[in-house]
């Protein structure tokens, strides 16, 4: 194999560890080319955790099911004496143990020497308290023992393949602080959006995404969110505008614009707050998120609380939580009287005992608290 030949197998060894970053299937793709690069059996990488013993994943080019079975892995790992030996560069497991000690290991005798296997490469990818990742190559007893050139090489893919796994985690995280976002939001009864740099709607949670279904106030035009023709929407669009401007130009002091769509002067529908989100400017033209659009509906009857989250949070009996999540809602004493079907008396009693439970002798500082509650979230 010429050096060029080498130098685009290594290149592409390289693509594949970053594209693994968001889509793990590239892995697998990369232990196939590493496999056939130095002349292997088979390439495998496997991924364990301090916080989840016993429990690995294995990624890997051999399709046999029965091999990549949780129920072979687990009874190969569980006697790989290897994962316990610190491997920071290439090397194998003669090199690593006495004379003849790895041919007598049940890892060997148990697993290796019945599928013909009779080399490995290997080194750590990572090793800290966390995290576990260590990558090799097999060879079979009818091949040459692993040479100079297989060495190099394993030693120069793995630092891509550890940056490749911090990134995957930060990007993982990343997917999950969005999602809880946008979980959060919709628990609050308030709708978010993410727009990308060019004003198109990249995601939204559910409560954004019901009220667009139901077509009273917004629509989605082209990926664009824009208001429904009965209602003015210039203001919407001026106050996205200016959102986009600001992050292209990287303006952290535009803290965002609200504003109020209305039917008509007087009879609101939707509370909008629209901000600049300001990132890393060498993504601009890339999908990532611009701005964020938050809307709140003027007609929603109010925030739905979870008695029982109350309940468990404020020490209140079951009827004090079932009138506390109404008041929450704006509900008035009567009313609340007529919806728990209880004297009024009665709905005072148990207010009281809400006085008594968070502090306070007045009505309003009990709705402005539990709506301030992170009982909101759950």
């Amino acid at each position: 194999m010429g050096a060029a030949t080498r130098l685009r197998g290594f290149s592409d060894l390289v693509g594949l560890a970053y594209q693994g970053v968001e889509d793990s299937a590239s892995w697998k793709t990369l232990m196939s080319q590493l496999s056939e690069l130095t002349a292997s059996h088979d390439a495998s990488m496997v991924i364990c955790s301090a916080s989840a013993p016993g429990i690995y994943c294995l990624i890997t080019d051999n399709d046999d099911p029965k091999l990549t079975g949780s129920e072979h892995v687990n009874g190969v790992m569980s006697v790989n004496v290897l994962l316990d030996l610190p491997q920071p560069a290439a090397s194998t497991p003669d090199e690593l143990m006495s004379e003849g000690a790895f041919l007598r290991t049940p890892l060997y005798q148990n697993f290796l020497k019945p599928a013909n296997i009779r080399y490995l490469l290997g080194l750590d990818v990572m090793r800290d308290d966390i995290l576990h990742v260590k990558l090799s190559v097999e060879r079979t007893a009818d091949q040459p023992p692993f040479s100079l050139r297989e060495r190099e090489l394993i030693d120069l893919i793995a630092p891509h393949l550890q940056r490749a796994i911090h990134l995957r985690e930060q990007h993982a995280n990343g997917a999950h602080m969005r999602y809880f976002f946008e979980e959060a939001m919709a628990k609050l009864a308030i709708g978010s959006l993410m727009l990308d740099a060019r004003g198109r709607v990249l995601s939204m949670n559910a409560w954004a995404r019901q009220l667009i279904e139901q077509n009273e106030v917004l629509v989605m035009r082209n990926g664009r969110l824009r208001a429904i023709d009965s209602v003015d929407g210039r203001a919407l669009n001026k106050a996205i505008d200016l959102a986009l401007a600001a992050h292209h130009n990287n303006l952290r002091c535009q803290r965002g614009v609200g504003l109020r769509l209305e039917a008509r002067p007087g009879m609101a529908l939707l509370d909008v707050v629209v901000k600049p989100l300001i990132c890393d400017p060498l993504l601009e033209a890339r999908d990532t998120p611009a701005v964020v659009v938050y809307l709140n509906d003027c007609r929603h009857p109010g925030i739905e609380l979870d008695p029982a989250v109350l309940a468990g949070m404020y020490g209140l009996t079951p009827c004090e939580s079932q009138l506390s999540a109404l008041l929450a809602k704006g509900i008035s004493l009567d009313e609340a009287s007529m919806r728990l079907k209880v004297s009024i008396n009665t709905v005072k009693t148990h207010l009281r005992g809400i006085y008594e439970k968070l502090g306070t002798n007045k009505q309003a500082q009990i709705v402005a608290r539990l709506n301030h509650s992170s009982a909101r979230l759950l």
